[in-house]
C-alpha cells in the first residue's frame, strides 16, 4: 500500500492514548474502528492516579536509584515487590532496565520525555473543550513532598534537570504548605510545588467520554480481544478472540502493557514488561484536600476525585495473568495515615492495573519500519493520562504521512538493539 491514501483506520485499546488516537483521527475525517477486550476508559486508564504530569520527564532507572532497592524490597510497606517466582520472566526486562540508567541514558529519556511534555497541557485543553469535558480537569498544580530534608536534597538534581529542560518549580514554606494543603501534616518534611501539573476528577470518566465524542464524529466500537494481525500491501486484517475479522487500510495498536504480543507478530516486541500498580479509593476521607500531593519517600499519590480520594502508587512486577495482591493497596491507606492524620476509611475500594513500561521510559510511537500501514502507540508508563492527546495529534500525523512537530527519532519502535 506505499504511497495509497490510508482513510480506515483500526485502533486496537482504548485507554486514554486509544481514545485519543481514535478522536483525533475521526476529528481529522478517517474512518476509525476502536477495539479492546474491556469499554473505553475501564482497564488501567481507570484507575491510575488521575495526574496530567509535565514535569516528571526523568526515566524511572537513573545512577543511585539501584542502592535503594534492596531496602524496598526488604520493607513490607516499601514501594517495590517482585513475586520471585516470576523472576525468570522479569529478569530480562529488569538487567536491560539498570543498563539504561546511566548518566547519558537519563539526559537522553529526559530530552526525549520533555519534548513530548512541553505539547502536553495544550492538547489536553484542546481536546477536553472539543468532547465537552474541561470541567473534568483542574490546574492547581502539585505538592511533592519528602518526610525528611534529606531525602530531597538527594534528589534536587532531578528538578534541576527538569528546571533546565524548562520546567518550575519551588520549595514551599511551612505558610505556603499550610495553605495549599492545610490537612497535610508536614513533620519534618520538605515539600516542593509544581506549578505545570493538572489533575482529572474521573480518569476513567474522561477517557469514555473521549471514545464517545470519537463515536459522535462516525468511529465504529467492537468488544472484543485482538488475538492476531497482519499487514500487507492490500491492508491490515485482525482476528479477535469471538472469531471476528477486522479490516482496515491501516492500524494503531495503542494497547498498553498487552501491545508486545501483537507488536511481535507485525514488527518485532520490544522491552517493556508490566509494572503494576494500586489504588485505594475512600469515598468518605474525612478530610479536605484541593490539590495532588506525591510523596517523594514512599512512592504514592494521593488525588482528590469527585468520588473521594485516591491513593495511588507501588509498584510490583509479576507476569500480566498473575492475580492480584491487595496487600499493596492497604500499604497506600498505612501511608497517608503519615500525611493525613484526620484521615477515615469509609467507602473503601481497592484496584489494580498494569502500566506499560519501557527499559528507558520512553514510548513507543512510530511508524513500522516494515509496513507502512502500521503505527505503534504504547510503552507510556506512568503517563498514559498525561501524553494520550499529544500521542493521537501525532498519530495523525503520521498517517497522513506529514511531520510532525518534533523529532520522532527517541520514540522509534526499533531504537532498540
Amino acid at each position: 500500500m506505499s504511497g495509497h491514501t490510508l482513510r480506515n483506520c483500526l485502533v486496537i485499546g482504548a485507554g486514554t492514548v486509544g481514545s485519543c488516537c481514535a478522536w483525533h483521527l475521526a476529528a481529522a475525517g478517517f474512518e476509525v474502528t476502536l477495539v479492546d477486550r474491556t469499554p473505553p476508559g475501564q482497564s488501567t486508564s481507570f484507575g491510575n492516579a488521575a495526574c496530567v504530569s509535565p514535569s516528571h520527564v526523568v526515566p524511572f532507572s537513573h545512577p543511585g536509584v539501584w542502592k535503594k532497592v534492596p531496602g524496598w524490597l526488604a520493607d513490607p510497606l516499601g514501594p517495590l515487590t517482585i513475586r520471585w517466582r516470576h523472576l525468570p520472566w522479569v529478569f530480562p526486562w529488569l538487567w536491560r532496565f539498570w543498563r539504561a540508567g546511566t548518566e547519558a541514558g537519563v539526559a537522553s529519556s529526559s530530552r526525549a520525555q520533555a519534548a513530548l511534555m512541553h505539547r502536553v497541557v495544550e492538547d489536553f485543553d484542546h481536546i477536553l473543550e472539543a468532547t465537552n469535558q474541561s470541567g473534568l480537569l483542574r490546574s492547581r498544580g502539585a505538592i511533592q513532598f519528602y518526610d525528611r530534608p534529606g531525602e530531597f536534597e538527594a534528589e534536587r538534581w532531578m528538578f534541576e534537570l527538569e528546571a533546565e529542560l524548562g520546567f518550575e518549580w519551588r520549595t514551599l514554606s511551612r505558610g505556603e504548605l499550610a495553605a495549599l494543603a492545610p490537612a497535610l501534616n508536614p513533620g519534618d518534611g520538605e515539600a516542593v510545588y509544581l506549578p505545570s501539573w493538572q489533575n482529572t476528577v474521573n480518569p476513567g470518566r474522561m477517557t469514555a467520554g473521549i471514545a464517545l465524542a470519537a463515536f459522535d464524529a462516525g468511529a465504529r466500537w467492537h468488544q472484543d480481544e485482538v488475538t492476531a494481525v497482519a499487514a500487507s500491501n492490500d491492508g491490515v486484517l485482525a482476528q479477535t478472540a469471538s472469531g471476528r475479522s477486522l479490516q482496515a487500510d491501516a492500524v494503531v495498536l495503542a494497547g498498553g502493557a498487552w501491545s508486545n504480543r501483537l507488536a511481535a507478530q507485525l514488527d518485532r516486541a520490544v522491552p517493556m514488561t508490566a509494572k503494576r500498580g494500586y489504588h485505594t479509593m475512600i469515598a468518605e476521607p474525612g478530610i479536605e484536600l484541593d490539590i495532588p500531593v506525591i510523596s517523594g519517600s514512599r512512592n504514592f499519590v494521593i488525588t482528590p476525585l469527585e468520588d473521594g480520594l485516591r491513593l495511588a502508587g507501588t509498584a510490583e512486577f509479576a507476569r500480566l495473568d498473575a492475580a492480584p495482591d491487595y496487600r499493596r493497596s492497604k500499604v497506600l491507606v498505612e501511608h497517608a495515615r503519615r500525611y493525613l492524620p484526620g484521615l477515615q476509611e469509609t467507602g473503601v475500594s481497592e484496584w489494580m492495573g498494569q502500566r506499560p513500561m519501557m527499559t528507558d521510559s520512553v514510548p513507543v510511537i512510530s511508524r513500522s519500519p516494515r509496513h507502512d500501514n502500521v503505527f505503534y502507540a504504547f510503552g507510556h508508563g506512568h503517563y498514559g493520562l498525561t501524553q494520550g492527546p499529544t500521542t493521537g495529534r501525532i498519530m495523525v500525523d503520521l498517517i497522513r504521512r506529514e511531520q510532525p512537530d518534533l523529532d520522532m527519532t527517541p520514540y522509534r519502535i526499533d531504537r532498540f538493539s
